[in-house]
Formats: C-alpha cells, structure tokens, sequence
C-alpha cells in the first residue's frame, strides 16, 4: 500500500503529490519502495556507485530506528545475494525521484540535509 502526501510548491501556488511509505504498514511497503524512497529522498540516482549506495544504506541504517530492519533486509540482500541491480534499477537519473514496484515515477521530498 502507498500512501502519497501533497506538498504545496512555494513559486506558483501549484501542488505535488509526494510519496511516501504507509508508515502504518511498512511490513507491506515492497522492500525495492523503501529502497527507492530512501534512497531518492537522499538525492542518490541511478548514476550513483554501488559503494555509494551501500554506504548511504549504513548511514541511514544508523540514523534511522524506524527503518533500519528494513535496510537491513535491503542490504542482506544486495551484499548476501548481489542483488543491488534490482534496487538500483527503481533509481531515475534525477534526484528526488524513484520508480515503485508499480512501475509508477513518484516524486519524493528533499531529505539530504539530514
């Protein structure tokens, strides 16, 4: 399940849908979402280094009490299983988006300054 939040944008008055994982849920949210929203909200893309990725993981992994079994999934199996390919491949080349398990491009809220 996703839950989209709307954001207004400052300059023209127009809205946004944001996404973001049913926090309520998160046991249902697909691992490669949590993955995409993390990821795209820290402005990573599709152009990133693997070992970037995987550090920012860790980073975010000890930064976070909410998501951090997720990440720890997410990581097992990108370095367990080498399937960082099929993570990597929901990144777009612009920041702050990913794609869903749905095949949806979802726009996500800036959170690089954390």
């Amino acid at each position: 399940m996703v839950i989209l939040i709307k954001k207004e944008m400052n300059m023209n008055n127009n809205t946004t849908t944001m996404y973001t994982p049913n926090m309520d849920n998160l046991d249902k949210v697909p691992s490669c979402d949590i993955f995409g929203f993390l990821m795209a909200s820290a402005g990573v893309t599709n152009n990133t280094s693997e070992e970037d990725v995987v550090e920012k993981l860790y980073e975010l992994k000890r930064m976070s009490t909410t998501y951090a079994s997720y990440i720890s999934t997410i990581l097992s199996n990108i370095i367990g299983y080498g399937d960082i390919d099929d993570y990597m491949e929901h990144l777009t080349n612009t920041p702050n988006e990913f794609i869903t398990s749905d095949g949806e491009l979802v726009p996500v809220a800036d959170l690089s300054w954390i």
